[in-house]
């Protein structure tokens, strides 16, 4: 391979600059020196001491023996992501023997660089001198016990909610149904609509018009919305008893899913230091509820066929007493978890962006779910600025993972869980040095180091 070649070999991960630093180790105006030596590298292999004198010459860190064989001559079967093998390709156990061997240690350094710390400069100098024992600990904190995960015993069992009376649990509900006093008051609503309906003629009204409101004031009528929705059952209503009977049974269905629902947050916050996923969501409707308790289902069962039983945060069956504890409740499930589904939805809602917001920031896997609208997962994936966020407290900046169908968010899970995600390692187009890892199935940006020197500068002077 002659020296133009080389260079177009490595020029999708490294570029042409007048700083040096590891990333512009092969360019244009790399020595001769180097380019005779690579010419010749299947000849000649590259030793692991020339390597050294060509990166010092390169005015880099030299790196230890551990370092240059695990990521030049081995291939790792215990990493925090899927390490891949290049299709017939061979590794020597002493030495680099080829230009694709070169690149794939290179290409391997510079992913957990930018994974790890946010940026490639700053990871090799850390990474490189290290032992073997140091560089397994330091991955240790990326990787997810997955042995623990599937041999660990079951929990306490949740209270069972049938999926029609969910919807009876949302906040809405809860402020109009929450107390005695308010069922009564409820009771007394449905009975005046009634009794209104048929003073304007209309003898057999419905449940379900009773509950629109069509016979009251908008005002007396607005907080009874979520029961319209959700009771679509055309009722008639033929006597005064009716109507109390009618909404006596819809008033105990409410208290029953909603004690049911607050034992669940109590083993839920019982769980919180071993939560593997907290699904973020709005619901409004019963049809919110109940595509979202079919979407977890779906999801975790898939897991599960594939033997990894996870413990989830299903926003279906969690009630609270009040909204202020029901916000506390979910900020500490977020910190908790080790993964956040996100799931678009037909309506924005502020609760489910700040808790997605939380997740990114604290640097935590985050799904996006945007339920087979690739409109969505565009908007998500390469759009929208803050569908990636830094990590406050290492300065790292993580992006969501944009998920189209219920089978992909299941396979994201699984390769979290697994350590078995996929990444590639890329420039922006046209815009050298400023780099994206991808994760490879729902080629999502996951990671992001800007070529903007005064941002980088600015950025890392304030997390050093």
């Amino acid at each position: 391979m002659k020296k133009q070649e080389i260079i177009q070999a490595f020029s999708d991960i490294m570029y042409r600059s007048k700083q040096k630093t590891i990333c512009s180790f092969i360019s244009k105006d790399s020595p001769e020196s180097l380019f005779s030596l690579l010419e010749n590298i299947e000849n000649k292999p590259l030793s692991k001491v020339q390597l050294d004198q060509l990166l010092i010459l390169h005015q880099q860190k030299n790196i230890s023996d551990d370092f240059f064989r695990y990521y030049w001559l081995i291939t790792p079967t215990n990493h925090f992501y899927d390490v891949e093998l290049p299709v017939n390709f061979k590794i020597s156990n002493e030495n680099i023997t080829s230009i694709e061997q070169l690149k794939w240690g290179f290409n391997r350094v510079f992913i957990d660089c930018i994974f790890m710390f946010g940026n490639i400069q700053k990871g090799f100098e850390i990474l490189s001198h290290m032992s073997m024992e140091q560089l397994e600990k330091q991955y240790e904190k990326f990787k997810i016990d997955t042995k623990q995960i599937k041999c660990r015993g079951k929990t306490l069992a949740f209270e069972e909610i049938d999926k029609e009376d969910r919807y009876l649990i949302s906040e809405m509900a809860c402020k109009t149904l929450a107390t005695s006093k308010n069922r009564n008051e409820f009771i007394r609503y449905v009975v005046n609509s009634y009794k209104k309906a048929v003073e304007k003629g209309i003898k057999r009204p419905s449940f379900k018009d009773i509950l629109e409101g069509k016979y009251l004031t908008k005002s007396d009528a607005q907080q009874m919305s979520i029961f319209a929705t959700g009771e679509t059952e055309s009722t008639e209503l033929d006597s005064i008893e009716t109507a109390k009977i009618v909404a006596t049974e819809l008033a105990n269905r409410f208290w029953s899913a909603h004690q049911k629902a607050l034992i669940n947050t109590k083993l839920y916050l019982s769980l919180c230091n071993d939560l593997d996923v907290y699904v973020a969501t709005s619901m409004r409707t019963k049809q919110n509820f109940l595509d979202m308790a079919d979407f977890c289902e779906k999801v975790f069962a898939q897991l599960k066929r594939a033997g990894i039983t996870l413990r989830y945060f299903d926003p279906t069956i969690s009630a609270a007493e009040s909204h202020e504890d029901k916000g506390l409740i979910e900020c500490l499930m977020v910190k908790s978890a080790r993964i956040l589904i996100y799931t678009t939805g037909d309506r924005d809602s502020y609760g489910k962006d700040a808790e997605a917001a939380m997740a990114l920031s604290l640097g935590k896997p985050t799904i996006f779910y945007c339920q087979k609208d690739a409109k969505k997962k565009k908007f998500f994936k390469d759009v929208h600025p803050l569908s990636r966020l830094v990590n406050f407290q290492t300065g790292v900046a993580g992006g969501v993972v944009a998920c189209t169908t219920d089978i992909e968010v299941a396979e994201i899970l699984k390769r979290i869980i697994e350590n078995k995600m996929q990444y590639k390692l890329m420039q922006k187009p046209n815009s050298f040095g400023y780099y994206l890892l991808q994760e490879r199935l729902t080629q999502s940006i996951v990671r992001v180091q800007t070529n903007d020197t005064l941002l980088s500068t600015a950025f890392w002077n304030h997390y050093v």
